[in-house]
């Protein structure tokens, strides 16, 4: 197998040639080094270990140096050791980490109870999360670069000039590599300079040294994709690089603030099942052992288990409801080893794959199942998602639009101080700015994330409102006219609302404040007794449900559409007022069932069935909106007395008499829905027939 150019990391540089020599010696010489042997410069090296087909042992050994080849995998090492009651001097105490986890692999190759060393010290370090992760970015498009080796001096300078701005010394190399696809920047940099104690070789008291150590950041840019991989030691870097980058290779510093590189959505949709729909080879089981999910702004939940779906489960937790931010997967992958692929992701962009030459693979899967580079997708709101419904202010105006002031004027929505906020500079990544009051109105916003920086906030930027499930529902009774019944919330996911009246119709209304959890049909049938009952689902996203449900589409229902649905899901068209069967917005109804008419929802009594002005006003509905002559009217009215236009004059004055008498009994204002147009007569209103077979919606 090659290894690709993103395998690259600081380690070849902290290995002396001498100890690279002595693991090809035990592991396996790469094809291009076989004949020359001895001590092979770093650059040979890397060109090797890019370019050659490497054995099944060599890359173990590699994973090895760059998973223990650290202070944390030297104090795993040493930790098996006493484990295994061996003494700590049978491997070399002088060597750096990176050649202390090299002897140990060579050593172990002979030496079984070594063997057993290792192998603990893989599973130890394989369960924390890894010091160096891959932050990715993406471009705004994808671009070759032209000159590799030039903009190599260019980053040189600039990152020199950073280096000096932060007092990290004067010491920068930036060494460009590249092939068809992928250019890769490595910068050797000097860092903040130390002075620890020491025993300095020679003299028998302890000193204090002073030295700069040098970092080595990996910057890879894959010119097909458009994708920007930045591996620093420092987090306070990766800002510097992906600004830097983008204007020296393309003279935009936002060139790499593209779309989210990474994804957890679809594993809040789906569930377990998002690990399992994929059609890549070489993938056996997948399953996630951690994961950190955001609830609100006050909860920030770390779970840790051999299967965290089946935990989370088993809690009743709703994992839709926050935001996953971070998970880890252990994904089984067909080779030698049978140790799993360990794959860290952190939203928006930050990747990382253990063992590193499985990245290829890890990517492959990840972006099969919608994680890895997710297809963009339009953020969508509703009730269900703000839970626990402390969201800042704007998030609420966007949710709700007019609908927010009566919520907040009605007590059910209420202004609170937000304790932790996304950073406006990096969506996507959660609310990692948790809130501290220094006093004197002074506000500190403290990252929770290593390479996302704390700063400073105002009070308005804690700016928002959460809402009060109760007063919520005392507010929908009213906005639904609803008097009778109910019950008060009990802290599940039902409102129950009360009984609303169509005509001599009892329907009993729940709200929906969170998706429907097991049991809650027989809930909904205790709360309404012997009424028909229906569920308002606040959101236009929910699956077909059993159960008799009104699909609102936004947070606060309209009382003439809930009225509406609720007759049809409950198949009452034929015992309700025909204003809640004709289309929305009908407001002159003819209702050949009942023989009716109806306007701006009075029943205008004094029409009688088969009567003239009744047939008239029927004539008119159904050729509405074109206008009919006087002489069509009467002809259609009195077929006898043809050419004269006076019975359709005298059936006008009849239907607009009943009309105004009607709606002045009812204390409604009056509006004639017919006018006059020359000698031509026409309905100007929007009307329906209600055939006499049954309701019939056009």
């Amino acid at each position: 197998m090659k290894l690709s150019l993103a395998y690259l990391t600081g380690m070849i540089d902290e290995i002396p040639p001498e100890a690279w020599a002595d693991l090809f010696e035990a592991a396996g010489w790469p094809a291009s080094l076989a004949q020359k042997r001895g001590a092979p410069k770093h650059e040979q090296i890397v060109t090797a270990l890019t370019n050659d087909e490497l054995s099944d042992e060599l890359l173990e050994a590699l994973e090895v140096l760059e998973t223990l080849g650290t202070s944390a995998g030297r104090e795993a090492i040493e930790a098996a050791l006493a484990d295994q009651h061996l003494l700590p001097d049978v491997l070399p105490a002088n060597e750096g980490d990176r050649v202390y986890a090299l002897r140990l692999f060579i050593g172990q190759r002979q030496d079984t109870a070594l063997a057993d060393v290792l192998a603990r010290a893989q599973i130890e370090i394989q369960q924390s999360v890894g010091s160096r992760p891959a932050n990715e970015f993406l471009a705004k498009e994808a671009r070759r670069i032209p000159d590799a080796k030039k903009k190599a001096k260019a980053l040189l300078q600039a990152t020199l000039d950073f280096c000096r701005e932060r007092k990290l010394g004067d010491y920068v190399q930036v060494k460009a590599v590249e092939d068809d696809d992928v250019c890769v920047f490595r910068v050797h940099r000097s860092h903040h300079t130390k002075r620890p104690l020491a025993v300095v070789t020679g003299r028998s008291a302890h000193a204090t040294i002073q030295y700069r150590p040098v970092h080595v950041d990996i910057l890879r840019y894959d010119k097909v994709r458009g994708q920007l991989r930045i591996m620093a030691s420092a987090a306070a870097a990766v800002e510097f690089y992906r600004c830097t980058l983008g204007l020296i290779l393309f003279g935009d510093s936002a060139f790499f603030d593209g779309e989210t590189t990474c994804s957890l959505r679809v594993l809040q949709e789906r569930g377990r099942a998002a690990l399992t729909d994929h059609t890549v080879d070489d993938v056996g089981r997948v399953w996630m052992t951690e994961c950190l999910w955001e609830h609100g702004d006050r909860d920030r939940l770390h779970f840790r288990s051999t299967d965290c779906f089946r935990k989370i489960e088993t809690l009743g937790l709703r994992l839709s409801e926050g935001e996953l931010v971070q998970a880890k997967l252990k994904m089984q992958a067909t080779g030698k080893s049978t140790r799993p692929v360990t794959i860290t992701i952190r939203t928006p962009n930050r990747i990382e794959v253990r063992p590193k030459w499985q990245e290829p693979l890890a990517e492959r899967y990840l972006r099969a199942i919608g994680i890895y580079n997710p297809k963009p997708v339009e953020a969508s709101r509703d009730i269900w998602s703000m839970a626990p419904w402390r969201q800042p202010t704007e998030t609420w105006r966007e949710l709700l639009g007019r609908d927010r002031d009566l919520l907040i004027a009605s007590g059910a929505l209420e202004k609170t101080q937000l304790e932790s906020i996304p950073h406006p500079e990096h969506n996507g990544a959660g609310n990692v700015l948790e809130a501290h009051d220094l006093g004197d109105g002074a506000i500190y916003g403290v990252s929770q994330v290593d390479d996302i920086s704390s700063r400073s906030l105002t009070p308005t930027d804690l700016d928002g409102h959460e809402l009060r499930p109760e007063m919520f529902r005392t507010f929908l009774r009213t906005r639904l006219n609803i008097k009778d019944g109910g019950k008060v919330w009990d802290g599940q996911e039902l409102l129950h609302l009360g009984v609303l009246e169509l005509g001599d119709q009892r329907i009993h209304v729940s709200y929906a404040l969170r998706p429907l959890a097991p049991g809650a049909g027989a809930r909904l049938r205790e709360a309404a007794g012997a009424d028909r009952f229906v569920v308002l689902l606040p959101t236009s996203h929910c699956d077909a449900s059993e159960l008799p449900v009104v699909v609102l589409g936004a947070p606060v229902p309209v009382l003439d559409r809930v009225s509406r649905e609720a007759v049809k899901v409950c198949g009452l068209e034929q015992f309700v007022p025909p204003f809640l069967v004709a289309p929305e917005g009908t407001r002159l109804i003819v209702d050949k069932r009942h023989g009716e008419i109806w306007l701006d929802g009075v029943l205008v009594s004094e029409f009688r069935p088969e009567t003239r002005a009744f047939k008239f006003i029927e004539c008119l509905v159904r050729r509405r909106p074109s206008a009919i002559s006087f002489q069509e009217i009467s002809e259609h009215l009195s077929a006898g007395r043809q050419g004269e236009d006076i019975v359709a004059r005298q059936a006008r004055t009849e239907a607009k008499k009943f009309f105004q008498n009607a709606l002045v009994a009812a204390r409604k204002a009056f509006e004639d829905p017919l006018q006059t147009l020359n000698s031509s007569y026409r309905c100007w209103v929007r009307s329906h027939v209600i055939e006499a077979g049954g309701p019939r919606i056009e």
